[in-house]
């Protein structure tokens, strides 16, 4: 069975971005906030992280594991993307800071789910 593009490009982003919110979580909450002292936000923005890392190894492993239970999957994986971009607009408009990069994470998550979709046509 053939390899997907998928597997190679969507674990690798979600272990990256939540290593990132977890050893370094000031970066990411400095988008949101200019208070930095804020142990409970700092705390929060960390359990995001290994949020992330949890779903890169999930698709990772379900993929290493069988290719064909990740080529059933492919809908699950397209309806968690999008929960994923829903989540980036919601916070935009309710932050008074309103940082974009949070609307560049929402974009990226359609674009993953628009490739899972192109998976599921081949």
């Amino acid at each position: 069975m053939k390899s997907f593009p998928s597997s190679k490009i969507i674990p690798p982003f979600y272990l990256m971005i939540g290593l990132i919110f977890l050893f370094f979580p000031e970066i990411p909450h400095l988008d949101i906030s200019f208070n930095n002292n804020n142990f409970l936000a700092i705390t929060f923005t960390r359990e995001i992280g290994v949020l992330f890392i949890i779903i890169g190894i999930l698709i990772w492993r379900i993929h290493s594991l069988s290719k064909s239970v990740y080529r059933l999957m492919n809908s699950t994986f397209i309806v968690t993307m999008l929960l994923l971009a829903v989540v980036g607009p919601m916070m935009y408009f309710l932050l008074p800071t309103n940082p974009p990069q949070l609307l560049i994470t929402s974009v990226i998550n359609i674009a993953f789910a628009f490739i899972y979709l192109w998976e599921s046509k081949q």
